[in-house]
């Protein structure tokens, strides 16, 4: 065992200093580097210490072999087919990945145990589901899957909240300046883009899935007559964000409105993530589901995501509708379909966020150009 560590120890060594510095901007601290070495659903990257795994895996492989080595050194004389083999071995890898998956969750628990609060809270961010789907996404053009260097460092600076060395002190509103309030800035309109992405893709989903008619930006009909709770919405110019038909039942029309917070915002850092997306659940509830029962007669769904990635419960609710809608339309199997709709929706908003990270905040110069010849310019 030692002999393999030490054969083991100078690929570490190019992995922790070479390859994650290149990939991350930064060297990473042991606590760190173990926090990487997690699964991607767990908050990690996947990139084993070959050092602390080539033990388990010297053992796993041994272990899953043995029925096949039991066979061959008896000939076959202990009447074992070939069939009954590859059964034992598929059931002794089962095990294998059961202890893996335990040995994994108490990494994790002493990673926690020694964390910092930032630390923590993208441990929690990155465990949500859709978080991380990213990562284990094919880097395809055609889907707009791929980043360029600059992108995938920063996407992974945010995914472990580390510090941005090469952002402006200064914001573009005259305060000071990092990656949190960067997403948080109303300057520049960076926030209103991000949301406006992230219902565009929605709306193209529900179309992929024979959802017609598709509508962003519809208004709503007037409230005359209609007495609702002071929280409510009840302007005339309201608009909701989607509106589709037979997403739950045929003919009936759907309204679904779209959220994007920042959970690393300074007002929400004592909050949990749980809570956070019930807030904005409830909230987009108050505004809108009364008026939208009582003078639409339809239904309606908040969409609630964070610029991490995860998403609330009702927003889990409608992307099972919809694959099950876009299995049904395309013959596609309901595993692929899913993992396909968070990876679309998940790069639509880290690109977003990533263009309101780096984006350049300014206040707008109004001007007219009514009386402007522009065969003069």
């Amino acid at each position: 065992y030692q002999r393999r560590v030490r054969g083991f120890q100078p690929i570490e060594d190019i992995i922790r200093h070479k390859f994650i510095p290149l990939i991350v901007g930064k060297h990473v601290s042991d606590l760190e580097r173990r926090v990487l070495a997690l699964p991607i659903k767990m908050g990690g990257l996947d990139i084993e210490d070959p050092t602390e795994a080539a033990n388990h895996q010297y053992s796993n492989s041994k272990f899953i072999n043995s029925p096949l080595v039991e066979m061959i050194l008896t000939c076959g004389t202990e009447g074992d087919t070939i069939a009954n083999v590859e059964s034992r071995a598929a059931k002794n890898k089962k095990e294998c990945e059961e202890a893996a998956r335990e040995r994994d969750e108490l990494e994790l628990k002493s990673i926690v145990s020694e964390a910092d609060d930032h630390l923590k809270r993208a441990l929690e961010l990155n465990s949500e589901q859709g978080a991380s789907s990213w990562l284990s996404a094919r880097p395809l053009k055609h889907l707009d899957h791929e980043l360029n260097q600059r992108e995938f460092t920063d996407a992974i600076r945010l995914r472990y909240c580390f510090h941005f060395p090469d952002l402006p002190s200064k914001c573009g509103c005259g305060a000071d300046n990092n990656a949190d309030h960067a997403l948080i800035c109303k300057v520049g309109g960076f926030d209103i883009w991000r949301h406006d992405h992230l219902r565009d893709t929605l709306a193209e989903l529900f179309r992929y899935a024979g959802l017609k008619p598709v509508n962003t930006e519809q208004l709503l009909l007037p409230c005359d007559g209609h007495t609702f709770p002071v929280s409510a919405n009840t302007r005339d110019d309201a608009r909701m964000d989607i509106v589709c038909q037979g997403l739950w039942r045929d003919m009936e029309a759907s309204y679904l409105d779209v959220r994007v917070f920042h959970p690393n915002a300074p007002s929400y850092q004592k909050t949990s993530i749980a809570q956070l997306h019930k807030t904005h659940q409830n909230q987009k509830k108050m505004a809108y589901l009364r008026r939208v029962l009582n003078v639409e007669q339809g239904s309606f769904t908040p969409l609630v995501f964070a610029t991490s990635g995860g998403f609330a419960p009702e927003v889990k609710r409608v992307l099972e509708r919809l694959g099950a809608k876009i299995c049904v339309k395309h013959q596609e199997g309901m595993a692929e379909t899913m993992t396909f709709i968070r990876q679309k929706l998940r790069f639509s908003l880290l690109r977003s966020t990533l263009v309101a990270l780096r984006g350049t905040k300014r206040r707008v110069i109004q001007f007219d150009a009514s009386e402007t010849d522009f065969r003069l310019t």
